[in-house]
């Protein structure tokens, strides 16, 4: 859930705010449903529901919304005329909640939030039309629903619930006949391991943390993996770099970069994340490097060429990368691009021109 962190710490410290949520679009459209807009009383916003004239509708309704204390769904078809100099050409519709009074929301944001934290799964559900129940929040997970919910609703509500986790996308439907809710799957934020703290993981991470990913960084050596160094990190690491990797906990979510400061560091920290089931394994350097560290591994038996096809290195997507910054951002844009299933691994024509490149049968 985009935002959340910060919608909470809104409501914690008082902060008055409408939380706009697109919930629907039809046709074309410059975001999708998940979009968020958080909209301050001084005016201030924070996130995106696509920008344009659309937004800055949104925000006059939004500070009109706070004025008045009412939550209303309105629809925004991108072709009108909102009297701004862009025009809107997508030509699709898009429909947004804005809620005034957040606070109303906090024990559903609040088990939202416990869920990520815990690395559990379920839904958060907004009754967009409702006779009684307009502007309602609940969190589902399993069985569970906080707050109570009308009983004749329960059941609707979980499979709309178990449907959206299924396909991990939101989903739009009606409970009964003059019910609609916008269902929200809630997932663990991707965790991404930074294997070294040196300059590109001091860059790059961020850029993570305001993607979307929780950073945890590793290295040896505390004057470099430390909060005050890394302040956005959920967590920093000293010790061993290998050891640490290896009893570190992953699964499907996890993504790993791999930017220590030397190519002993990043071999031996390579050679233990091939055998966790991350959803990214990356190493940075040379063509050279990488065809040494790969021919090592090989000759040794400690990893297979099945295993070496899945690393993205050199990694970070080919944008001409020259300095720090540059390089961190095409790291994150292979990330997100993993993330998000337009890139594949091996089976995607970039990382297949590089693994030709190190010519994996022949270093067999």
């Amino acid at each position: 859930m985009e935002n959340l962190a910060l919608s909470l710490s809104l409501i914690y410290n008082n902060v008055p705010h409408a939380h706009c949520v697109l919930v629907r679009k039809s046709g074309s459209a410059p975001q999708n449903p998940g979009a968020r807009l958080l909209v301050q009383r001084d005016g201030v916003m924070h996130g995106t529901i696509g920008g344009g004239c659309v937004e800055m509708e949104v925000r006059r309704l939004a500070l009109n919304a706070l004025r008045k204390g009412k939550a209303q769904l309105h629809t925004f078809r991108m072709d009108d005329d909102y009297g701004y100099d862009d025009g809107l050409i997508c030509g699709g519709r898009v429909w947004v909640f804005i809620q005034p009074k957040p606070e109303q929301w906090l024990t559903s944001l609040q088990a939202a939030q416990r869920l990520q934290q815990e690395g559990n799964s379920g839904a958060w559900v907004l009754v967009t039309q409702s006779p009684q129940h307009l502007g309602n929040a609940f969190c589902v997970c399993g069985e569970e629903v906080t707050p109570t919910l009308p009983d004749d609703w329960r059941q609707a509500l979980f499979e709309a619930s178990a449907q959206a986790l299924r396909q991990d996308q939101p989903q739009y439907t009606s409970l009964h006949e003059h019910v609609e809710v916008y269902v929200e799957p809630v997932q663990p934020q991707p965790t991404l391991v930074l294997v070294g703290a040196g300059h590109i993981a001091h860059a790059l991470a961020p850029m993570a943390s305001a993607a979307g990913f929780d950073v945890l960084v590793i290295d040896d050596r505390p004057s470099f993996a430390n909060p005050e160094r890394f302040p956005t990190a959920a967590r920093c690491i000293v010790g061993n770099i290998a050891q640490s990797v290896r009893e570190l906990p992953a699964d499907h979510r996890t993504y790993i970069v791999i930017v220590t400061r030397g190519h002993r560091h990043d071999a031996d920290a390579l050679r233990v994340a091939l055998h966790k089931p991350a959803a990214y394994i990356g190493m940075i350097g040379s063509r050279r490097k990488i065809t040494v560290i790969y021919r090592d591994l090989l000759q040794k038996g400690e990893a297979t060429p099945e295993q070496l096809a899945r690393v993205h290195a050199p990694l970070g997507l080919d944008i001409g990368a020259q300095t720090v910054g540059e390089i961190a951002v095409s790291i994150l844009a292979e990330l997100v691009a993993v993330r998000r299933g337009k890139l594949y691994g091996r089976d995607n024509p970039y990382i297949a021109s590089m693994m030709s490149l190190y010519d994996i049968s022949i270093l067999r």
